[in-house]
Formats: C-alpha cells, sequence, structure tokens
C-alpha cells in the first residue's frame, strides 16, 4: 500500500512542479494577477514582478499564459542569458514568425508591420521573459528599444518582466534608467503569512482528495517556522512529513514528523553542517595518525640496519598500503595483552626490525583489508586495520578454540597485534 491510498488521497498533495491546479489565490497572488491582466487589456508596456525563488512567480505566470493563450501570441523566453540578436530571433521564433535570413533591420520593420495588424483586430502580442536577472544589459536595451513599437494612441507590444530581488536591483541602476521609467505595473511577490500557509496546507489536501490525514496544530506552526511562508518548501517539509506520518502508520502530522522532515532535509537541528562535525573531527584525527604512521614506516623500513638483522622484503604497493592505516583506539591494557608479558610494544632502534619469533616467517595481507585484533581471537576488540600487500614479521602465532590460526606480529603504531590466518599469506625469509 502505498501512502496515497493509506491516507485516501487521489493526488499527490504536496508535489513541487508548479501546477496551476493547485494555484493558491492568497491575496498577493491574487492582486499580482490581476495587475498583470490589467496591463495587457490596457496594453500598458512593461510589467515587473519579483520574488524570492519559491514564491509561485512560475506558476502565476502559467495561469497568465492559460487565460491569454486563446486571445494573444505569446513569446515565452525562459534561457534569457542570450545576446540582442539571439534574443530577437527566439521571440519571433516562438511568436511563429518566420523571416528567413532577414537582416536585423529588415526583422525590425516586418515585426512592426505584424503587431500593427493583430492590433486592429485587438489580438495582443506579449512578450515574457521569466529570471529576467540573467539577462545581459545589452539585451534588455533590445527590449527597451522593442517596447518603442507603438502607433499614436497605444502600445503594440506588453512585456512582462519577472525575477529574483536582484532584478529589481538591477534596473535601479542609472544605466537602465529609461527602462525603468516605462514600467507602470510593479509587483513583489511576498512569502505566506502564517495563517496563510495553514490554508494554504488545506488547500491543497482538499485538491488532493482531502483524504484522512490532518496537519495538527503544532505541526503547521512548525512548517511556517521552517519554511518563512515560501510555497515551495512548504511542499518539501510537508511532503516529507506526509511521508513520516505513513511510514509510523499515523493518521496525523505531527511535530515530530515535520521535525523528522526538517533533520531530513537539512540536517540536525536546521544546519547541514552539524552533520558533518563529527566526521571533520575524526578525519582530522586520522590525518594526523597517518602522518605518524607514515613516519613510523619509514623508519621501520630504514635504508641501514645491523649485518644480523633481517630485512623485510616489502613489496612495491606496500608503501601505497603504508599510507592508508587507520589505527582506531585502544586502551594501553590492550595492547598490553597483546604484546604479552615479556614485550614492551616499543618499536626497536632505527633500522633495525623485530625479528620474528617463529622460524623466520612473516605474513602479507592478501585481503582487500584486515582487521588487527587485540587478542587471538574474533571477539576481541580491534585496535586497527590495514590493507592489501602489507607485511609483518611473525613474533608468535596462536590456534583459537576454533582451530583458526592467529598470529601476533608489531603494528609500526608500536602496538603488537593479532591477525587471523583467513586474510594472510605465510611465508618464510
Amino acid at each position: 500500500m502505498d501512502y496515497l491510498t493509506f491516507f485516501k488521497l487521489d493526488d499527490d498533495p504536496f508535489r513541487l512542479t508548479p501546477d496551476p491546479g493547485y494555484f493558491f489565490p492568497s491575496q498577493e497572488h491574487n492582486e499580482i494577477l490581476n495587475s498583470l491582466n490589467y496591463a495587457i487589456e490596457q496594453k500598458e508596456g512593461f510589467s515587473l514582478v519579483v520574488g524570492q525563488p519559491g514564491t509561485g512567480k512560475t506558476t502565476i505566470l502559467r495561469i497568465l499564459i492559460n487565460h491569454w493563450k486563446d486571445k494573444a501570441e505569446i513569446a515565452l523566453v525562459m534561457t534569457p542569458r542570450l545576446m540582442p540578436e539571439e534574443f530577437l530571433q527566439a521571440i519571433l521564433e516562438d511568436l511563429n514568425i518566420r523571416l528567413g535570413d532577414k537582416s536585423k533591420n529588415e526583422m525590425l520593420k516586418a515585426f512592426r508591420d505584424i503587431l500593427v495588424t493583430h492590433s486592429a483586430v485587438g489580438r495582443r502580442i506579449i512578450i515574457i521573459v521569466d529570471e529576467a536577472q540573467n539577462v545581459p544589459d545589452e539585451t534588455i536595451e533590445e527590449l527597451r528599444l522593442l517596447s518603442n513599437l507603438e502607433t499614436e494612441k497605444e502600445k503594440l507590444l506588453q512585456i512582462i518582466l519577472m525575477g529574483q530581488p536582484e532584478l529589481q536591483k538591477k534596473l535601479s541602476a542609472a544605466h537602465m534608467k529609461q527602462l525603468d521609467q516605462r514600467i507602470t505595473i510593479r509587483a513583489i511577490l511576498k512569502p505566506l503569512t502564517k495563517s496563510e500557509t495553514s490554508d494554504y496546507v488545506n488547500f491543497r489536501l482538499i485538491k488532493a482528495g482531502k483524504g484522512t490525514i490532518v496537519f495538527d496544530d503544532e505541526s503547521r506552526k512548525r512548517i511556517y517556522d521552517m519554511s518563512k511562508g515560501i510555497p515551495r518548501v512548504i511542499n518539501l517539509i510537508a511532503s516529507r512529513a506526509l511521508m513520516a506520518a505513513f511510514v509510523s502508520n499515523s493518521p496525523s502530522v505531527t511535530r515530530d514528523h515535520v521535525k523528522y522532515a526538517i533533520e531530513h532535509l537539512t540536517g540536525e537541528n536546521g544546519t547541514s553542517w552539524n552533520r558533518f562535525i563529527p566526521f571533520v573531527k575524526y578525519g582530522l584525527a586520522a590525518l594526523i595518525a597517518v602522518v605518524i604512521i607514515v613516519v613510523g614506516s619509514y623508519k621501520f623500513s630504514g635504508t641501514t640496519s645491523p649485518k644480523n638483522a633481517p630485512a623485510v622484503d616489502l613489496p612495491a604497493q606496500n608503501e601505497q598500503a603504508r599510507g592508508a592505516l587507520l589505527p582506531a583506539r585502544a586502551s594501553q591494557q590492550s595492547s598490553k595483552k597483546a604484546g604479552g608479558s615479556n614485550r614492551s610494544g616499543v618499536m626497536p632502534p632505527e633500522g633495525e626490525l623485530p625479528k620474528p619469533g617463529d622460524a623466520g616467517k612473516y605474513v602479507t595481507v592478501s585481503a582487500q583489508s584486515a582487521n588487527m585484533r587485540s587478542a587471538p581471537s574474533v571477539a576481541s576488540e580491534k585496535v586497527a586495520w590495514v590493507t592489501k600487500g602489507t607485511t609483518f614479521p611473525v613474533i608468535d602465532k596462536k590456534a583459537d578454540s576454533t582451530g583458526r590460526i592467529w598470529y601476533r606480529v608489531q603494528y609500526p603504531s608500536e602496538k603488537e597485534c593479532w591477525v587471523s590466518e583467513k586474510v594472510v599469506a605465510e611465508r618464510a625469509r
């Protein structure tokens, strides 16, 4: 059973796609729609709508287009990073105006003739630029020049600029003054209020079939506190909270479900950074440990040694393996147990290696990685792990209660550890 069936819903109430059927008619949204319709009806020229991401600009845009698609020719530009001539061509193509390889001057003349023809029969031509804050300055100037296409009585072209708040700042610049003065409708799309957020959740549930799901008062309050009334964020949180309620077999969404949703969307306590702090700490500790091991490994494989001291024939890839050693925490007591009573666990002087105590044997890790343990048992504490190719001299070996052989070896971090025969290969010097 999916969660829509569980809550007896006909549709996903909080999907993120801007669906005009789920348009929430808040006072702010309705006023902006009415203003845009008025500007087009009265042939006002330029209109401007700005709002934060997720506040519903695209939904308003789609409703506006649906309202005018049978009464006007509409060019919707959604890739505004175009230079002037490319921008003009994109507009003409969207309006199904084919002018071939004509020059820009000829294109503008032909475009004006089409505007006059449409105006004579009462048909509007509308250019809508979405994400207009990204339009290059030269292209904005091209739009201003297009707005000069008019008769003695009326504007022949209605242009709507929609974008984020930085668009307003961009148009207020000194070199944009001529265009800024031509904007007759200015609308700022603000987030929903606390009460509107609650109504918004109810509205979308009703649109989706109402069902049996209920968002309690505390959950609605928490959704508003986190979303700040931005519809897209409301949808994100409410959708995840709805899923949390479904998983817990709850007929209602509670504050705990919303808390779960927020933690999984943004990280615990509302910030994703908090989730990574422990990893940063452990990563730093691991980095320090690796440096220590590399230095220790250098001494461990010193180039000079006493004549009688056995040298370990390390494989070439072992140099890389040393850098990947990640020792885990082990108490001094565990280290002493691993090393036995007759050994201190201290590395020998530089250039000298521990002498193997089992007939001069060595073991090389044959698995991709191997756990190093404090005692000869799979139940003992893991004190480190090493990668394939790492070679150790054998100090001692012992069979456990199952008959498995364990090798006691000297680990570069000055610990004596045990490693299972299952992950190493034994060889003589």
